[in-house]
């Protein structure tokens, strides 16, 4: 668990510099050189300079420490040649333009500076080659609406950024980039007046630092997020696939990662929220989309391939991990970590909420994973529940169950996509959920095992965590349950247990009744054996 806490405040050089106006903006003085190649070579580093408009191929423009380029209208830098580069330890900036526009290709910008766009920081509009920014531990990039743009008309694949230092927008993204394949570590603070970052296919993240809706803050002593005056409903990060390696914090007041298709894993230390409030079932701290959107919007949607999360740190929101109710990709779910959902249904908070035509989804628990919340699996095809041992301090506070399928629903949506034939629920198919399976890995023992208990449906069962602790499951309705080799009902589980010394969990005696006439679920739920 972290032990430092993070704090987010609106920055007052970025309110200076977004406020700019009145002023006679000071300018810096430039001298034109070559280097070793012949390549031109712009360096400014006085006060008298205009602003510089060059479409060179290979060059470079140095803003030194000390050094501005400032216009209250128009945009003190515009570069369209191919391979040029900026470094700037200076300040760049524009009252009410971009700072840096590029209409050239393969830019590299350098910043240990200041960049300041009263529209965008950075705003790429050619679709061809790449480009690299690099923002050093004192580099501070501020705009109105995006910071870093990458234009969607052209899709520019190959985007990169490395961030050390502050990216801020407003009132719009810290990061832009639908075409294929960005790419973006940070190790410093990136925050956002709505999506902090917006990418498509074949996105990567790697997160060390922090990734925020503006007034968002977490403290990681006590675990707690503090919302001062965030806008409503935006993401932390938005993308169709590829892969979030976080180990930093992720905040957002809709979705912390809104994906469809790839791999995330949140390690130990890392935090993914969504501070929605509770009783939206669509933010999730990650959120799973029913249609896979390319970065060529000519491109028609599809359904999404398969998705694999790793937690072993934290993730929390009105569910913790949830999924659009048309979707019906794969999910594998592995968590050592720590689950919670705040928000729920009539039964109660719900923490991994998958949708009715949902199938071939496996959730795993082991170690020192911690759920508050209901399981709740679609209701198509195979679904499985993995259990390992488990870590003092585990604990399961919810009620594993599956939703009925939706038949309905998933013949209008395969109408929708064309693909009929790839459908797993179809109009004709029972709306009874094909529950799920629970299976022991091989590592449990019958000394796991604490007690346990079957009332009509809901099976109870309490496992070892540690050497002191207990872990408690309630399983309603499961299919089957899988242990050294052997497959059995929820009957012949239970008998299996207790001819093998099992312990029966205590019930008050008036309790069954009461469970048969509520339908167990509701009054069962929260009791604690």
């Amino acid at each position: 668990m972290r032990t430092t806490t993070w704090t987010l405040a609106l920055s007052t050089t970025a309110l200076i510099a977004l406020a700019y106006a009145g002023a006679s903006p000071a300018h810096a003085a430039c001298t034109e050189t070559t280097d070793g190649d012949g390549n031109p070579v712009i360096t400014c580093s006085g006060t008298d300079a205009e602003a510089i408009a060059d479409a060179r191929d290979n060059l470079s423009v140095i803003i030194e420490d000390g050094a501005e380029l400032i216009r209250e209208s128009g945009r003190p830098l515009q570069l369209d040649g191919d391979g040029q580069s900026v470094n700037n330890l200076g300040r760049i900036e524009s009252g009410d333009d971009d700072a840096i526009r590029s209409d050239g290709t393969n830019l590299i910008v350098d910043n240990s500076g200041v960049i300041s766009g009263g529209d965008r920081g950075i705003r790429l509009r050619n679709g061809d080659g790449t480009f690299t920014l690099i923002n050093q531990e004192d580099g501070e990039i501020f705009a109105r609406r995006q910071a870093v743009r990458a234009d969607n008309e052209a899709q520019l694949p190959g985007v990169s950024v490395v961030n050390f230092g502050l990216i801020e927008s407003f009132d719009g993204r810290a990061i832009q980039s639908r075409g294929p394949g960005t790419v973006v570590f940070n190790f410093g603070t990136l925050l956002g007046g709505e999506e902090v970052i917006e990418g498509r296919q074949d996105f990567f993240l790697e997160n060390h630092g922090i990734i925020a809706i503006r007034g968002l803050s977490w403290d990681g002593t006590t675990s707690t997020w503090t919302d001062d005056g965030a806008v409503a409903d935006e993401d932390g990060v938005q993308f169709s696939s590829g892969v979030v390696l976080n180990s930093g914090v992720i905040l957002s007041t809709d979705d912390g990662i809104d994906i469809d298709e790839g791999f995330i894993h949140n390690f130990a230390g890392g935090v993914i929220v969504s501070a929605a409030p509770d009783s939206i079932r669509g933010s999730s701290a990650v959120d799973v989309d029913e249609l896979f959107q390319f970065s060529d919007p000519n491109e028609p949607e599809r359904r999404p391939g398969p998705l694999l999360i790793i937690n072993e740190g934290y993730m929390e929101g009105p569910r913790a991990i949830g999924t659009d109710l048309d979707a019906d990709s794969p999910i594998d779910i592995v968590n050592t970590g720590t689950l919670i959902g705040r928000g729920g249904d009539e039964m109660g908070p719900i923490a991994i909420d998958l949708a009715p035509n949902q199938g071939d989804t496996t959730i795993s628990l082991s170690g020192g994973s911690i759920v508050e919340g209901d399981i709740l699996f679609g209701g198509a095809s195979e679904n499985t529940l993995f259990l390992g041992t488990f870590d003092a301090g585990a604990r399961f506070d919810g009620v594993v169950r599956a939703r009925d399928a939706d038949p309905d629903r998933a013949a209008a949506r395969a109408a929708l996509l064309d693909d009929l034939g790839e459908v797993g629920v179809l109009s004709t198919t029972s709306t009874t959920s094909t529950g799920f399976d629970v299976v022991f890995e091989d590592n449990v023992e019958i000394g796991d095992f604490l007690a346990y208990l079957l009332v009509d449906n809901l099976f109870r069962l309490h496992m070892k965590a540690g050497d002191e602790d207990i872990i408690r499951f309630r399983f309603l309705n499961p299919t089957s349950f899988a242990f050294d080799g052997d497959m059995f009902g929820p009957d012949e589980f239970a008998g299996f247990l207790g001819a093998n010394g099992v312990a029966v969990v205590p019930v008050p005696g008036a309790l069954p009744l009461m469970l048969t006439a509520l339908g167990g679920l509701a009054l069962l739920r929260r009791r604690k054996a």
